[in-house]
């Protein structure tokens, strides 16, 4: 039965919305993201399946860790479906989370009925850009705001550029005493952007259904870095959105959309 509202639920310190009904698709997001970003996307798709939207460690609702690393990701995701008894789910990716599908597959192949990874590749990032984001953050006084205009304007000397300034503010909320606080773990993700942009370590060929989603204006992933995946993942195929960035979901939610079904639609029997 479709839910008409997102269900909040908690399994092994992940904060989770769960839409829709069908088989089941977890969504990870990116860097500085929370499961809620995709919520127009899952909308979208929840008539074909149940889509779980987690934020990972450090990441919205969910539990706060010094400790990170690709292998721990795909642990947390692992650990989460043993509590909600799910034998293998669709699994989707954007960014870093991508990197986290990626990881997950070559872990636990068994786990999985098929991939999405969302403009990223394998290799290194150098993230000189998140780790200012990072320092305007958490140099940003919360205390001395009142609105979110207060905040834009607050951050707009350091982050002069009105989209990235949006993506920031999406990760403040109120507190209970109606005062601002983040949503993510400022120095803990601060600490991590190293092993954030860290490679994926090579492994054998994986038989699974693979699809690369890319952005025509992103940069993020190479022709060489999809032969690099498909090298992983020889049943991989890309699809490039056009007009879209690195934030493909926001970007071009109708094309995005028509090329997961187009992936999709061979594999299951709806």
């Amino acid at each position: 039965m479709l839910s008409n509202e997102p269900i909040a639920s908690a399994g092994q310190g992940w904060h989770v919305l769960e839409v829709g009904s069908g088989e089941p698709l977890v969504i990870l997001h990116g860097v500085f993201g929370s499961g809620d970003n995709w919520m127009s996307i899952a909308r979208r798709l929840e008539h074909q399946f149940r889509v779980y939207l987690p934020d990972q460690r450090n990441h919205g609702k969910s539990f706060r860790s010094e400790e990170f690393g690709y292998d721990l990701l795909a642990a947390d995701l692992l650990e989460w479906m043993e509590t909600r008894g799910l034998e293998a789910i669709h699994l989707l990716g954007h960014s870093m989370g991508g990197k986290a599908a990626m990881r997950f597959a070559a872990l636990a192949p068994d786990r999985l009925k098929s991939l999405v990874v969302v403009d990223i590749a394998r290799r290194a990032y150098r993230l000189d850009t998140h780790r200012s984001m990072l320092e305007a953050m958490k140099a940003l006084n919360l205390a001395a705001c009142t609105t979110r205009s207060d905040l834009d304007r607050a951050l707009q000397p350091s982050v002069p550029e009105e989209g990235t300034r949006l993506f920031i503010l999406k990760n403040i909320e109120r507190d209970s005493t109606g005062a601002f606080r983040w949503r993510i773990a400022l120095d803990p993700l601060l600490r991590s952007l190293d092993a954030i942009g860290t490679s994926l370590e090579e492994h054998a060929p994986i038989q699974i259904p693979c699809l690369v989603l890319r952005g025509s204006e992103s940069g993020y992933v190479s022709d060489a870095d999809f032969e690099q995946i498909a090298r992983c993942f020889p049943q991989s195929r890309l699809v490039t959105i056009q007009g879209a960035g690195h934030w493909v979901h926001a970007d071009r939610p109708n094309e995005l959309t028509e090329a997961l079904m187009e992936f999709w639609n061979p594999l299951m029997h709806w």
